[in-house]
């Protein structure tokens, strides 16, 4: 037998050993099981009574199908909520990056439709407000004050590269607000802000934004801002009534989660908006809407889950330094702003599912971990 050489491509090539890559994924798996913490009571109490509220209330409700969809949703939000703070050493970072790089970019892009006028539909039919991709410039507000919060509390709370890109979110999503002249959006953004200053430790300049917001408050009573259609100028109320008369006829778990809409025709105010329009999808009242689709039972678990994940938050806070409280501060102030818009706009559930669950993981872990830091 003729004894065959290896081609030289055979001899310059290194096939790396299979023990080396199981022994490094296994070390990599034992670091994360390590650097994970164990999950807060407090999540577990809020999860639990959130997305149990919302699923009794889409057995009872008139559409249990849908309801239990939204459940199906709400369990999503609950699986990243679970996996950030338990892998937050790891996904922390990430995670910011991630949300703040396209926080920057939805917000440039809203801002320069609006100054381009473009697509023209869609500016004309937020009068000229910014929107963006959200199509309302109240959905886009409402994405702007989160976003700004947390971007400021990241640029104070940190060093390097996610300082500048926090500081330039933050700028970004206060001059898309700015120009979505949304009432909800910075009376949101201004109680945020005295709840900054307050728990930032900046007692005086919280006093005075206090004032200033009561002011503010005023203004925009007797004059609201521009770029809103004169004829809306009741609408809320109108809303408002027919949120109140859905809480009224399914006082105990409500109608069901996204189930507003269905009761609305039978109960549409005389001037109320036409069944089938925006206005007639919900009560743009964050609280109304739950009353009305999750009942009591919704409220109450509601405000239970603030109160566990309030407390737990405060005392993790309180073990850290004042530096090191900003981000978790800046992310607390986000949902304080969202909760304060809640009052004039967003669907109590959707706001339950995609800012209530995700960024209550997020200020619970910062809260107790800080931001961790990088090799930048």
């Amino acid at each position: 037998m003729v004894e065959q050489k290896p081609s030289k491509l055979m001899t310059r090539v290194r096939f790396p050993s299979p023990a080396p890559i199981f022994s490094s994924g296994g070390c990599a798996q034992q670091r994360l099981l390590r650097d994970r913490i164990p999950l807060p009571a407090a999540s577990r109490a809020a999860l639990a009574a959130w997305i149990g509220a919302a699923l009794l209330s889409s057995v009872l409700g008139l559409d249990p199908l849908s309801g239990v969809q939204v459940v199906g949703v709400m369990a999503l939000a609950a699986a990243f909520h679970l996996a950030l703070v338990r892998y937050y050493a790891r996904a922390a970072r990430p995670v910011l990056y991630a949300y703040l790089c396209t926080g920057l970019v939805a917000s440039v892009a809203a801002f320069a439709m609006s100054l381009a006028r473009w697509p023209a539909a869609l500016f004309a039919y937020n009068h000229g407000r910014a929107a963006g991709v959200f199509v309302t410039a109240n959905q886009c507000a409402a994405f702007c004050i989160v976003l700004m919060y947390v971007a400021l509390g990241t640029a104070l709370g940190t060093q390097g590269r996610l300082r500048v890109l926090g500081a330039c979110t933050a700028v970004a999503a206060l001059a898309t607000l700015v120009a979505t002249s949304s009432q909800a959006g910075v009376l949101g953004a201004a109680g945020a802000a005295v709840f900054f200053a307050f728990s930032a430790g900046a007692r005086r300049t919280a006093a005075v934004l206090c004032v200033a917001l009561a002011l503010g408050s005023v203004a925009i009573l007797t004059r609201p801002l521009g770029g809103h259609n004169p004829a809306d100028a009741f609408d809320r109320l109108r809303t408002w009534q027919s949120g109140l008369r859905v809480a009224e006829l399914f006082p105990l778990t409500g109608a069901g989660p996204m189930a507003y809409w269905r009761v609305y025709p039978a109960i549409r105010p005389p001037n109320g908006d036409l069944p089938g329009t925006f206005g007639a999808l919900h009560p743009h009242d964050a609280y109304l809407s739950l009353a009305g689709e999750t009942g009591i039972v919704g409220l109450a678990a509601a405000a239970f889950g603030w109160l566990r994940i309030g407390t737990a938050i405060r005392a993790s806070l309180r073990r850290r330094a004042p530096r090191e409280r900003l981000p978790a501060i800046g992310i607390c102030a986000g949902l304080c702003a969202a909760l304060v818009q809640g009052i004039f706009d967003t669907v109590g559930v959707v706001q339950m599912c995609f800012v209530w669950i995700p960024f209550t993981a997020l200020a619970l872990a910062a809260a107790e971990r800080g931001i961790p830091a990088s090799a930048e």
